[in-house]
């Protein structure tokens, strides 16, 4: 069985990230700039071009979801309270301090049917 937590995959992880280390050091110095600078290179369209597709991604999953939500509230299956009424949902061991201690603050069908 192959187990990417053996010593001898760990030696060799470090080896590569040691290498690109190196390599990586040896460019800047050579080029007189820093690696990883947020410089106007080449480099900086490609990233833009790849943050406005993350954007548009982003925004096309949300426009997704929402309506998948909406196709599933349509179809009815919402929470039903008289179908879901069990007893340990209400389970309190004193009263809440206002006017119908039995309800919950904002349950203003409970507040209408007890109060």
């Amino acid at each position: 069985a192959h187990t990417t937590s053996s010593p001898l995959n760990m030696q060799r992880a470090v080896s590569a990230a040691s290498r690109v280390a190196r390599t990586v050091a040896t460019q800047s110095k050579a080029s007189g700039k820093r690696a990883f600078s947020a410089g106007h290179d080449t480099d900086s369209g490609m990233w833009q071009n790849i943050s406005i597709g993350g954007f548009v991604f982003v925004g096309g999953m949300c426009v997704y979801e929402y309506k998948v939500h909406m196709d599933h509230v349509a179809h009815g299956h919402g929470y039903d309270r008289e179908a879901n009424n069990f007893p340990y949902m209400n389970f309190r061991l004193k009263q809440y301090p206002w006017s119908c201690g039995d309800c919950n603050l904002f349950d203003a069908k409970c507040m209408k049917e007890k109060c």
